[in-house]
């Protein structure tokens, strides 16, 4: 292998490790949980064969599973053939592109995706939640909740980033309550803007006719 595959076989074989480590499969209980997917006829011994891509052997070096076998690899996996190949870090491309679109790291991706779910197009229940996720974003006043979240951040970590070195023992202890109580204050205006948010969103008790039998 050249220098290009051997760095993709490095990627493939510490990744593919990964998933299965995650999954906890062993090389046998994988075989068979992808022939019971698939329809498939792997064995353990294919898949140590797919877990030392390009490790040397007698006749050269074990080469990449066929792409079909890949692809199913993949699949199994929701992920991409390319994330297991190491051509993008996140899960897929289009993981990628949302990323790099939304500014936001692939775990928030995937924590917006466990949400929304947007594959079940036909559930009710999803498109509730999809309707209600929606109007807490778009609403108004969620900037400002936003805004109010992130002075909490702030506060948290303010210690950390000033890194401060004090005089002694009572302006150490001045700067602490100082912390503690724009902590206080933070809380409590994150509170009000959710409850605001709140407010905005289902400003008044739902209108219910009840129709009783005489």
């Amino acid at each position: 292998m050249n220098d290009l595959l051997k760095e993709k076989a490095t990627y493939w074989n510490t990744r593919l490790k990964k998933c299965m480590d995650a999954g906890r499969y062993t090389q046998a209980s994988f075989a068979e949980a992808l022939n019971n997917k698939y329809g498939t006829t792997y064995g353990q011994k294919d898949v140590s064969r797919w877990m030392n891509t390009g490790s040397k052997i007698k006749n050269g070096e074990v080469g990449f599973p066929k792409y079909d076998t890949m692809v199913l690899i993949a699949d199994f996996f929701r992920l991409d053939v390319g994330y297991l190949t190491g051509e993008t870090d996140k899960d897929s491309f289009s993981m990628e592109k949302a990323c790099s679109y939304m500014g936001l790291n692939g775990e928030a991706i995937k924590a917006i995706r466990e949400i929304t779910h947007p594959e079940n197009e036909a559930s009710y229940m999803r498109k509730d939640m999809r309707e209600s996720f929606n109007r807490y974003l778009s609403a108004e006043g969620f900037p400002i909740f936003f805004d109010r979240l992130h002075d909490l951040h702030l506060t948290s970590i303010l210690q950390n980033k000033e890194n401060r070195v004090f005089d002694n023992q009572d302006s150490a202890i001045d700067y602490f309550h100082g912390l503690e109580y724009k902590g206080k204050i933070a809380r409590y205006e994150l509170n009000e803007a959710l409850v605001l948010l709140v407010n905005e969103l289902y400003p008044k008790a739902p209108q219910v006719d009840l129709n009783i039998k005489e």
